[in-house]
């Protein structure tokens, strides 16, 4: 599974503001105040995939650069890089983010983030453990996440379960922990907290091929059929070629 970009961005969100009020072009004495101006334009190119942009106000960033704020200025190259599929510079990047002055709680997780995306689970783990650390740092709810995610994969469930409680203690609103959780407690034939946490998940966030698929194979087991046609005709309608629905196909012919 590839963490989404909507999710992925989350770890440099936080270095924009609701709207950039100075332009690039505005004389600002300060040169922090530059340079994290121009970071903030570079992070919403990144954002929006302009890798030509993004470069620039890295660029005139790095005029500015001070060992106070080395971490913001690698951990750009390195999401520009990434968005460019050079992953070795991006790594690169990742590392001498992290390994600055006053390494961010955000490189570590984008790079977490990165390393969990190319397979990497046990350096993801290590990495991301260490951001979940960070009692200040605003994504801690995505981070545990992620965390779960990467344990789970390791084949460590219970400290996965646990992960994901702790993502919905800290931002009960964030969905995703509960569609995790819920896997896992239907692959433990955990049935009724299966469909605890995955009505929780449906309330807080629209149908997807795989909610639908997990719903249709729990209400199958409790052998509701109406639910589980019902469930199977939205999969198929809503989401016709997505893997899901090729194995709800495969598990019809059973």
């Amino acid at each position: 599974m590839i963490i989404k970009n909507a999710l992925l961005i989350m770890g440099f969100a936080a270095l924009l503001t609701a709207c950039v009020s100075a332009g690039p072009d505005r004389k600002v004495a300060d040169p922090d105040a530059r340079f994290g101006q121009h970071i903030q334009l570079a992070m919403k190119y990144i954002a929006s995939k302009n890798r030509d942009l993004a470069r620039v106000h890295l660029d005139k960033a790095k005029r500015f650069d001070s060992r106070a704020n080395r971490s913001q200025l690698h951990n750009g190259y390195a999401l520009l890089y990434q968005l460019e599929q050079e992953t070795e510079l991006a790594e690169k990047h990742f590392r001498r983010a992290i390994s600055s002055k006053q390494p961010s709680s955000t490189a570590r997780y984008n790079f977490a983030t990165f390393l969990y995306n190319q397979g990497r689970f046990e350096d993801a783990l290590k990495q991301m453990q260490l951001v979940s650390e960070d009692l200040g740092y605003e994504r801690r709810a995505q981070a545990f996440y992620i965390l779960g995610l990467t344990q789970n994969k390791l084949g460590q469930r219970v400290a996965a379960l646990e992960s994901f409680e702790k993502s919905s203690q800290l931002e009960p609103r964030f969905a995703p922990p509960y569609l995790a959780a819920a896997e896992i407690y239907f692959a433990q034939q955990r049935l009724p907290t299966a469909k605890r946490a995955l009505d929780q998940y449906s309330a807080l966030a629209q149908l997807s091929a795989k909610s639908l698929w997990l719903s249709l194979r729990i209400e199958h087991s409790f052998g509701n059929r109406d639910a589980v046609a019902s469930q199977g005709l939205k999969l198929k309608n809503l989401f016709p070629y997505s893997n899901e629905n090729l194995e709800y196909q495969k598990w019809l012919k059973q």
